[in-house]
């Protein structure tokens, strides 16, 4: 891929920077069909929400709505292989859990383990048939076609010409003020949704700042780990809340499953009480702030 600096055009970064994105998307598509290994579509689904970014960020520098198609072609894909996600979440946190948090509930534990042993062998075979099914051919092409028709006369949105870092200290802005927005909500215990939204904006940065990585230098992967030590608290708390539907959806009343519902509630409360830790000791609200400073 062709070197990016600070004052490559706008029009020629976003299609060196796509191109990255591309061929990472695909190698992941090539290793997880071959595969079918649970790191393997991982990443694999993590390739495709970054992908998905990259054409979000840089759609003002192609015609139309080419950029939108193709973001919503990718986005089937990327549900697709989230649905195996919550189940094998689920499965390693419920074994997990120490013999003094299920003194109580061993019986609905081990329970609601084997319920979604079971679900998940039935997905796993429908997701390997689908993804095996798939054609990545036809992706590919609309994705190189994308690539060779940048909007640089006529009619534009944005200054093609423009340094890049003109246009990323913008688009940073933009994640930067999602995720400053929700922090005095998620801040609050009870408000699961503000920090539910929180961690999609959190990602939203983190894939921003990996796309635009090269423009970065040093600073990245300072301000990377940051917002992925935010990503994993957020990402933990609101797998809690989703474990803890399954368990009422999939287990009957009883005392043994309020008592499960406990267990997750208080390492909920420990997690919420972590993240409010991690935003006095690295602010969340700086490190977009940061990041435009680095450009």
């Amino acid at each position: 891929m062709a070197s990016i600096t600070a004052t490559t055009p706008l029009w020629i970064a976003a299609g060196t920077l796509l191109t990255g994105q591309g061929k990472e998307f695909f190698t992941h598509w090539r290793k997880a069909g071959a595969s079918f290994g649970v790191d393997e579509i991982h990443d694999f689904r993590v390739a495709s929400r970054r992908l998905r970014e990259g054409l979000a960020l840089f759609a003002p520098c192609f015609p139309g709505k080419d950029a939108s198609r193709l973001g919503k072609k990718i986005k089937h894909l990327t549900q697709l292989l989230g649905t195996m996600r919550n189940t094998d979440e689920a499965i390693i946190l419920f074994s997990e859990l120490s013999e003094a948090e299920t003194r109580e509930c061993r019986e609905e534990t081990e329970q609601l383990i084997a319920t979604l042993t079971r679900e998940r062998e039935s997905v796993s075979k429908e997701l390997r048939r689908e993804l095996r099914s798939l054609d990545p051919a036809p992706l590919r092409s609309a994705f190189r076609a994308l690539r060779r028709h940048p909007k640089i006369f006529g009619p534009v949105e944005v200054d093609p010409f423009q340094p890049i870092t003109n246009f990323a200290e913008g688009a940073i802005g933009a994640r930067e003020l999602a995720v400053r927005e929700l922090i005095p909500q998620a801040k609050h215990e009870e408000q699961a949704e503000a920090q539910h939204r929180l961690r999609i904006a959190v990602k939203h940065l983190r894939y921003r700042l990996e796309i635009l990585e090269p423009l970065l230098g040093d600073d990245f992967a300072r301000l990377h780990q940051g917002l992925k030590r935010y990503q994993d608290l957020l990402g933990k708390l609101h797998d809690l809340d989703v474990f803890a539907d399954l368990a009422r959806e999939r287990l009957s009343e009883t005392a043994g499953r309020e008592q499960l519902l406990e267990v997750l509630s208080a390492r909920r409360k420990a997690l919420h009480a972590a993240f409010c830790r991690l935003l006095k000791e690295t602010p969340l609200k700086s490190i977009g702030e940061q990041a435009r400073a680095a450009l």
